[in-house]
């Protein structure tokens, strides 16, 4: 059993069974694919697929096992290839980092500039998206490290250390009428026509949960994934934004005004987001103490560790 045959059996599920659109991605041959899958399934005398003629349909129990298997081999073969890596080019290589807008517009620019000022052979990415395809990327392995809420729903695999609260504020035109109120409630903030953040946000669920546990139905005329879009909706005069505290800086902001409404709503939480079957070059250790200095290496060894500990039997 080599490798490869794992490879090229992730890949066929990963792309829903379909050999055409898996081959494409492996550049193979279907032919040279199939070959290899058959060679598997007379290595383990079992059938890995269900077929129908030549189609693949479904995994049999035995190949749901070996996928299983097959998914945590290939990713401690490129953990090892990144123990090699780590060692023999300690400031060269790829940093992938997923994000949402908010925060790689508002709060990482300072931590990238310092990052590559002290590693400029290392190319750094970001990815950005909402806290569930953040989330997914992560226990995926395809970015090494989040900086997000957690997501909607939990998944797996995934280490999350806090790092700081994001509080609400209201954006609105200098004229609006909620700026004038001595305190403002959420009967107040649901009279206005409101802009907030996408469904697939945690920040939108948070909100809405105070406002369904109030008994109030606020009227949402607009969402989106981008604060930087939401303001300037609230500039034509379209509603007012609930927003994280961290978009408004009244020195750029000059044709828009806050009010601080965090006595409304939760703080929500950042993390920075791990797998915890990955491995972390040093320089990654080096950016999440740059982002949240609290976070030193003993502190993100002992997340993995204990992560790795509450599966032991």
């Amino acid at each position: 059993m080599k490798l490869q045959q794992l490879r090229y059996i992730c890949a066929i599920v990963d792309h829903e069974l379909n050999l055409s659109n898996a081959s494409d991605t492996l550049h193979r041959s279907q032919p040279g694919v199939s070959r290899y899958v058959k060679t598997l399934e007379d290595e383990l005398g079992t059938r890995l697929f269900v077929r129908s003629g030549k189609r693949l349909v479904a995994l049999t129990r035995a190949g749901e096992a070996v996928l299983a298997v097959g998914r945590r081999m290939l990713a401690d073969a490129e953990t090892v290839a990144q123990i090699g890596r780590e060692f023999s080019a300690k400031d060269e290589g790829e940093l992938t980092v997923a994000t949402t807008h908010t925060h790689a517009r508002y709060v990482l620019p300072a931590t990238i500039k310092n990052f590559i000022q002290r590693y400029p052979k290392v190319r750094l990415s970001l990815r950005q998206g909402n806290p569930t395809e953040i989330a997914n990327w992560i226990a995926s392995g395809d970015v090494d490290l989040s900086i997000a809420a957690e997501p909607l729903v939990p998944v797996r695999n995934l280490i999350l250390l806090p790092c700081y609260q994001l509080m609400r504020i209201v954006l609105a035109k200098p004229d609006h009428e909620i700026l004038k109120l001595e305190k403002v409630t959420l009967a107040h903030l649901a009279a206005h026509p409101m802009i907030t953040y996408d469904s697939m946000f945690t920040g939108r669920a948070k909100i809405a949960q105070e406002f369904d546990r109030a008994g109030l139905s606020p009227r949402i005329v607009m969402s989106a994934t981008d604060a930087d879009v939401m303001k300037t909706y609230v500039k034509m005069g379209i509603g007012i934004a609930i927003v994280g505290n961290i978009v408004y800086d009244p020195l750029i902001d000059t044709d828009l005004r806050m009010r601080d409404v965090g006595h409304l709503f939760r703080p929500n939480t950042i993390y920075v987001g791990m797998n915890r079957d990955g491995y972390l070059r040093s320089y990654a250790y080096d950016f999440i103490e740059m982002f949240a200095p609290a976070l030193k290496r003993k502190a993100v060894d002992a997340a993995f560790l204990a992560a790795t500990s509450s599966d032991q039997p």
